[in-house]
């Protein structure tokens, strides 16, 4: 019940800062998508995804919004427009241009989670904060394994590092 509660909210401040949002079904490499143009949210939701995972997934997208809203006058930032589309269309050989994409991305993703602290705050979270920072610790690292080795990390290495670092962030508040 709480957490339908902040998703609704999270949703009302999505559309109060002029974005749609919609929630989808359909398989996606990834957990949530925020349109380079500040347009919309997309939240994709498997049939295991917690309520937790979307408030974070929405927060995480809210994040990048606020970043181009206040950082950007909400103009579509051409170098993370391109590094994405570099990235995504690169072959397989490392390049050190590949690498210097990689790093605009991963500065974008750090520029986005400043934001979260906010978003938690105005919009009223009522779960602990340690689940934040351990998501935005746990988020920077999987950007910046993407920055180094060109690719992501693996389940198992993702599940590894996502228990020390929710061990961690827990014990700082208990």
């Amino acid at each position: 019940m709480i957490r339908d509660q902040e998703i609704d909210r999270l949703v009302n401040y999505i559309k109060g800062i002029g974005l749609k949002v919609a929630f989808s079904s359909k398989k996606s490499d990834c957990s949530a998508l925020w349109y380079l143009d500040n347009s919309g949210i997309v939240i994709y939701k498997a049939k295991n995804t917690t309520k937790i995972e979307t408030v974070l997934s929405l927060i995480h997208e809210i994040g990048h919004s606020l970043h181009c809203v206040w950082e950007r006058d909400r103009n579509v930032d051409a170098k993370v427009e391109k590094a994405i589309n570099h990235v995504n269309n690169a072959v397989e050989l490392e390049t050190d241009t590949q690498k210097r994409q990689r790093k605009i991305i991963l500065n974008d993703e750090i520029a986005g989670v400043k934001y979260w602290k906010t978003v938690y705050h105005e919009t009223n979270m009522k779960f602990p904060i340690w689940r934040l920072d351990a998501a935005a610790e746990f988020d920077i690292w999987q950007y910046e394994v993407f920055y180094e080795t060109g690719s992501y990390p693996s389940v198992k290495e993702r599940n590894k590092k996502h228990g020390e670092i929710t061990d961690k962030h827990r014990g700082q508040y208990e």
